[in-house]
């Protein structure tokens, strides 16, 4: 196709040439008059200074009547405008105040119009309520277009019949030869018209053509010559351009349409761009000049209200309602939602007895998910009468008018949200004073679906100032008439207050808001991300990872949604109350229809099984008696919650007078001459460890009570190493050489004076034959037993650290954990010092039974039972392997520990079990859900 329709001279006729056909040359001509031949200007161009190269073509022509397309009779003048009686017309909208036939405005008023005074508006006040009048004639026509015409093959591009021409463009951008450059033209200025109502080919007898018609399409805003058809059995002008996929401003007199390609593209686009649609029409405006000498005619606004009828239609088309009579206007409300196929749907993809089989009905449970979203707010622009929603509660937004006159209704009656009884979360606090001046909604409120991240029907509304609970109560009540199942798990960022007498406040709603749930068969939670910021209490009872039958659902599904919607913000906060309705609606029906299932794994499970057997051997009766309260609280939520503590806080003098008490049992040490061999390598592990400790307080500020301590463990080292010369001789030498090495008059210090002990000498490979095995099989044994009693004692300080969280954010709070943190850390040294050495006798010895309760302590294994000050969440916790080796738990405090990791270790195990169970349900009901809607289009 020759895009660039250029000549040279004067006026000419316009030749569009096909170069894609190898026989001829095909040509659409519009004449001026009778003639055989035509001279075609094929190109032109400046050659040096030789002048212009000119390649033209001569073509025969048959020569044809003048149509009367081409008259110069000017067209017949439209027929003045006629006014109707609107609220005859608009069916369904007499509602709305202005389609009052005594409605008088108040400028009329002002210019002194009698008030109740009959006065008749014409329809093109109001394009956009007259439109939906018509909607179901624009749907057929929509559908005609996709049905084939009298069995004739259609191009896809342009939707011109495939014969002689393929294609027909009178859209392009065409350039006039004036001699020395090319200057803009248009198809219209060239006396191109575009004629409607026949065929391509046909010519129209009587056309009534508009000279200055505006038509927005995917290469810019043209102004085009629009030739109507005027004929006695011509059709309304709209269908016209519908049937030529030009979708008309008005359905009265239309001046301007837009194609249906570029209204296909800018939804496409904002749905995956969020491109706004100033953007989007200003860029089309610089299409065909983008130096500004240009201006199109601003049709801008008449673009809003196009893509708002465009968006309307096509989602009525994606739910089957034009294809029978009068369904648009018997649509129900929430009916133009796309559903989660994985949610339960009772009558849709449940199993029959289903409700009967109680083993399996936590699987049919539906999850929803709850939260507001403060960004998309909206500015006081317009108002309902104005600009009302095409959707109206078909959707996923409530109906707005039935949800002001709940709150003028219930809002004095509701009480104001009682006082908090967690923390002060903004939520509860800032419920009746959010927003300011100047914005008709300070933001939105949508449930969703909590495990699938997809918007419900009839569960996004606006929010008139902060999180009041009855706004929260509407879009909830609204939802659930939708078709739900019995059981419910509702997750709320601040549940545990919001459904504090909740059906209480239910009670004095309508009945159309009752729902079919019982108060027991709905489970409140708190998200996971949100639940930290609780207080313990709430942290216990309204945990997802405490709670059965709930699979690893997060509740953080809003969140997600929002992300993808965000934005939207800086379009739909100047939008009108109905069309923000409506592009969200749009963008939630889109977000919806790309959503996908995920998948999860049951790793946890072989974790459980694992602490369990470790714990069997020694707390056998106690796991029972665990396994009990577990079941108890899981039937009973008002019972003893088994995942809360019930010890107190350890107080902060405890904490200190324990920390004393080992200080002085560091240094309480003896050396007697007349010991056996045992005695002789006890005594000798109990000086290594305080020669370690020394060293680590060597920079502290009390130096003096440090040397002190220093010195009498001097002298307890010397006494020791005479008795070493009796049962490891050869460790004279060694000392001997150390002393050699020293330089003259320097002291040592007590912590770099060498003990020589048998692992420690095994490992210099120095002196191990003259090392007698009682001595080496005495520290194995010494050694074993230390390596526990280090782990013990670790355990024990890392639960000091877990029960020592109650105490308040202060500098002497913190210095104490820091005490703590320096224990933790000492035994973690010397657990580590002790097991190389036990490397070291078991090689010499042959013996490995020992490795069988004991490992390697690595950095990430030093950690409490507690989960929340970790890394990893809850459900992705694993124990270490500290908390699984010779575990005596005599005192209460470490029992307690014991039962309430056992209770979270089992609580792992058991929601990745049910994951894979929900998941396995879901996949099951996405087909059947499939097949049922497949069956009910086939139907």
């Amino acid at each position: 196709m020759n895009y660039n329709c250029r000549k040279k001279g004067g006026r000419a006729p316009v030749d569009i040439i096909d170069e894609a056909s190898d026989e001829e040359e095909v040509r659409i001509h519009v004449p001026r008059s009778s003639q055989t031949y035509h001279h075609h200007t094929d190109y032109s161009s400046q050659v040096g200074s030789s002048g212009v190269s000119v390649r033209t073509t001569t073509i025969a022509i048959q020569p044809e009547p003048i149509s009367a397309m081409n008259t110069q009779d000017p067209p017949s003048p439209p027929p003045e405008p006629t006014f109707y009686d609107t609220s005859s017309l608009l069916t369904g909208l007499s509602g709305l105040s202005f389609l009052d036939p005594d409605y008088t405005t108040p400028a009329e008023v002002a210019h002194g119009v009698e008030e109740g005074v009959r006065h008749p508006r014409p329809l093109s006040d109001h394009p956009l309520l007259v439109w939906t009048s018509q909607c179901e004639a624009f749907m057929a026509e929509i559908l005609r277009l996709e049905a084939p015409a009298s069995g004739i093959e259609q191009c896809h591009v342009c939707h011109a019949d495939q014969g002689q021409y393929c294609c027909a463009m009178p859209f392009h951008k065409v350039e006039e030869w004036t001699g020395t450059y090319f200057k803009r033209m248009t198809l219209a200025n060239l006396s191109l018209v575009i004629q409607l109502g026949h065929r391509l080919g046909q010519k129209c007898v009587l056309p009534a053509v508009i000279k200055s018609f505006v038509v927005i399409d995917v290469d810019g805003i043209h102004m085009v010559q629009m030739g109507f058809c005027n004929c006695t059995q011509s059709i309304e002008r709209q269908v016209q351009l519908l049937r030529s996929h030009l979708w008309p401003a008005t359905t009265i007199y239309p001046q301007t349409a837009a194609t249906f390609h570029v209204l296909h593209l800018f939804q496409v686009l904002s749905f995956m761009s969020k491109v706004s649609a100033y953007e989007f029409y200003h860029t089309l405006a610089c299409l065909l000049d983008n130096t500004g000498l240009y201006i199109p005619p601003d049709r801008y606004d008449t673009f809003l209200r196009i893509m708002r009828e465009w968006c309307h239609l096509r989602s009525l088309k994606r739910f089957g309602r034009g294809h029978e009579p009068g369904r648009i206007a018997e649509m129900r409300p929430g009916e133009l939602v796309l559903r989660c196929p994985a949610c339960p749907h009772p009558h849709v993809n449940l199993p029959c007895g289903w409700n009967e089989n109680l083993g399996k009905c936590w699987l049919y449970c539906l999850f929803l998910a709850v939260d507001a979203n403060f960004r998309l707010c909206r500015l006081n622009v317009s108002n309902e009468d104005n600009d009302p929603s095409l959707n109206r509660g078909y959707g996923y937004f409530v109906e707005e008018n039935s949800f002001r006159l709940f709150l003028e209704m219930y809002g004095k009656i509701i009480p104001v949200e009682e006082k908090s009884t967690c923390n002060n979360h903004d939520a509860v606090k800032l419920a009746n004073s959010r927003g300011g001046q100047g914005a008709a909604a300070t933001g939105v409120r949508a449930v969703v679906c909590g495990r699938h991240d997809m918007k419900r029907p009839l569960s996004v509304g606006d929010l008139q100032k902060g999180e009041r609970y009855i706004n929260m109560d509407y879009f909830v009540l609204s939802t659930l008439t939708c078709d739900t199942p019995p059981d419910l798990v509702i997750s709320y960022d601040i549940a545990c207050q919001w459904h504090k007498n909740l059906f209480v406040r239910i009670s004095k709603y309508p009945t159309d808001l009752q729902p079919g749930q019982l108060e027991h068969n709905i489970l409140y939670l708190v998200p996971k991300f949100h639940l930290p910021v609780h207080i313990l209490k709430c942290c216990n009872d309204f945990s997802f990872n405490f709670s059965a039958k709930v699979g690893r659902t997060d509740g953080e599904a809003p969140e997600r949604t929002w992300a993808a919607t965000n934005a939207l913000a800086n379009s739909t906060k100047e939008m009108g109350p109905g069309s923000c309705q409506d592009t969200l609606d749009d963008h939630f029906r889109d977000y919806n229809w790309r959503k996908i299932v995920i998948m999860a794994c049951a790793e946890h499970v072989a974790e459980f099984i694992s602490y369990e057997d470790a714990l069997q051997s020694k707390h056998a009766d106690a796991i029972i008696q665990w396994h009990s309260m577990v079941l108890t609280w899981e039937q009973d939520r008002s019972q003893p919650n088994p995942f809360a503590p019930t010890l107190r806080p350890v107080t902060e003098n405890a904490v200190c007078l324990e920390l004393v008490r080992e200080e002085k049992q560091e240094t309480k040490i003896e050396i007697h001459h007349d010991v056996s061999p045992s005695e002789f390598i006890a005594q000798g592990l109990q000086l290594e460890e305080p020669q370690y400790v020394v060293q680590s307080h060597s920079t502290d500020l009390q130096r003096t009570r440090v040397q002190q301590q220093a010195n009498r463990i001097s002298h307890k080292i010397e006494a020791w190493i005479d008795v070493q010369k009796v049962y490891m001789p050869r460790t004279t030498l060694l000392h001997t050489r150390d002393d050699d090495r020293r330089a003259p008059g320097v002291e040592v210090h007590t912590s770099k004076i060498p003990l020589y002990l048998p692992s420690h000498a095994l490992r210099l490979n120095a002196v191990q034959t003259n090392i007698q095995n009682t001595v080496i099989d005495d520290e194995r044994w010494l050694r074993l037993t230390q390596a526990h009693d280090t782990l013990a004692t670790l355990r024990d300080h890392l639960l000091l650290k877990l029960f020592s969280h109650g105490q308040h954010y202060g500098t002497k709070a913190n210095v104490l954990m820091h005490r703590v943190e320096t224990k933790i850390q000492a035994d973690a040294a010397h657990y580590r010092r002790v097991y190389m050495a036990l490397e070291a006798v078991s090689t010499a010895l042959g013996w490995e039974e020992w490795k069988a309760g004991l490992s390697p302590l690595k950095a990430e294994d030093v950690h409490g039972l507690d989960s929340y000050n970790e890394a990893t969440s809850e459900g992705q916790h694993t124990l270490s392997w500290i908390w699984k080796t010779n575990l005596q738990g005599g005192e209460k405090g470490l029992q307690e520990a014991l039962h309430i990791e056992w209770c979270k270790s089992r609580m792992r195990a058991q929601r990745w079990q049910e994951e894979c169970d929900l998941l396995t349900e879901e996949i099951r009901r996405v087909q059947v859900t499939f097949q049922y809607y497949s069956g009910m289009w086939k139907g």
